[in-house]
Parts: structure tokens; C-alpha cells; sequence
């Protein structure tokens, strides 16, 4: 199913910084960084609000895993929950560092 100007299901992906991709998701550079050095999202392929929690667990296998890796540059990163999603009609999150000085800095600090 697609939605209807959905920014998630209409995005040109042969531009986007691709880091994964299987049949159910992919993992991608988000559009602003908001002042951090990375920031990554998962995304689940079909438009829908809500995963299964069996898919909910890979996806967070999967962002942790290629957090790992786009994030070695410092000790931590988050996975922020849906919170302060800006899209909130197509299931993904949103993996990032945790620079003090970004622009939703507080916000990562108010998530669960």
C-alpha cells in the first residue's frame, strides 16, 4: 500500500545514501542532519503505521548493527522511539549521535 504524498514511500532512492536494504526494510542517510556528523533511519518498505513486534525486533537488530559501524566514531548512539516523528504515518526510526550541540539535542533526551 502507498501513501498518499508520503515522504517516506516517495523517496528517489537511486539518490539516497543507501547502508542496507532486505524485503521488508531499509536503511538509509536521513535528509538533514540537524548539526549531527551522521543520522540514519530505518524505514519498513510497505506504508503502515505500525510493525509486528517480530519485525519491530529486526529492525532494531538491523539499526544497531549498522549503527555500529556508521557511528564508530564515538561511544555512543541513539535509537530514538517515534516521539518527535515529523512523519508519522509510515513506520521507521531515527539513529543518531549524540552531539550536545544539534539542533534536537533535547529532543533525543526526551525520548523513551
Amino acid at each position: 500500500m502507498r501513501g498518499l504524498s508520503c515522504p517516506l514511500c516517495d523517496l528517489d532512492l537511486e539518490k539516497e545514501k543507501k547502508y542496507y536494504e532486505d524485503r521488508s526494510f531499509i536503511v538509509l542517510r536521513t535528509k538533514t542532519e540537524k548539526e549531527h556528523r551522521e543520522r540514519i533511519m530505518i524505514i519498513f518498505k510497505r506504508h503502515e503505521h505500525t510493525v509486528p513486534q517480530r519485525a519491530y525486533e529486526h529492525a532494531l537488530d538491523i539499526l544497531t548493527n549498522i549503527g555500529k559501524e556508521v557511528f564508530s566514531y564515538t561511544p555512543k548512539f541513539v535509537i530514538m522511539d517515534t516521539t518527535f516523528a515529523t512523519i508519522n504515518d509510515h513506520w521507521h526510526l531515527v539513529a543518531t549521535d549524540l552531539n550536545p550541540k544539534s539542533e534536537d539535542f533535547n529532543q533525543i533526551l526526551a525520548t523513551r
